[in-house]
């Protein structure tokens, strides 16, 4: 259930003198990246300012040369690689989400590495979750939910990644935990991208249309 924006921060958004951050997180195939981009460029199309930031990991691009090269990285050193890679995502995109008078849509965060962690077997250590709980504690996270059947179809479709039905359950319930763990909000991924965009937009307390004063308009 997507929860009613502070009355304070609406104002705050409609006046463009808020920092905010938008986290979006789930199992692949949900529709983080496309979701994530179309909230940027609807609230962009308002006048409003915002940013799409991907915090990728390089995963998939781990996975292909990998095939391409037949290599088969042990898994601590695939997790290694990606932990870096997306560590140094996440920090170069919250130092830039400070400065910037607007929302920032992340897509993906350090808790994907966690739920990677667990679904493959290996333990979280004691440095990750840390960074992971203290670097959205100021942030709006969101699950982009899908059943794991529609998410492998997504995926199949788009021919260049490939993940097991079993793997897109595993993580799909780990999101879910984490949600209710963490009090996240949930928002149903099969929906059309209009719905989720506007289900965003109330989360991140923008208004639905547009409806700014005329003098708070850019010119």
């Amino acid at each position: 259930m997507v929860p009613v924006p502070p009355q304070d921060a609406s104002r705050e958004i409609l006046a463009g003198s808020i920092r905010r951050t938008l986290v979006i997180v789930g199992t692949d195939g949900a529709g983080k990246t496309t979701s994530a981009q179309a909230l940027a460029s609807s609230l962009e199309r308002d006048g409003f300012t915002a940013r799409f930031a991907a915090n990728v990991s390089g995963r998939r691009w781990l996975t292909r040369r990998s095939r391409a090269w037949g290599l088969d990285f042990p898994t601590f050193t695939q997790d290694f690689i990606e932990a870096v890679i997306r560590t140094a995502n996440v920090a170069v995109n919250s130092l830039r989400a400070r400065s910037l008078n607007g929302l920032t849509v992340m897509d993906r965060h350090l808790y994907c590495q966690l739920v990677l962690r667990r679904v493959r077997g290996q333990p979280l250590g004691l440095l990750m979750p840390w960074l992971a709980h203290k670097s959205v504690e100021r942030s709006l996270v969101v699950v982009l939910d899908v059943e794991a059947k529609v998410a492998y179809n997504r995926i199949a479709s788009r021919e260049d990644d490939f993940e097991t039905l079993e793997y897109l359950q595993s993580s799909r319930l780990e999101y879910l935990r984490l949600a209710k763990d963490n009090g996240w909000s949930i928002i149903d991924g099969s929906q059309s991208i209009r719905q989720i965009t506007a289900e965003l937009r109330f989360l991140a307390g923008y208004p639905a249309a547009l409806t700014r004063h005329p003098a708070l308009s850019p010119s």
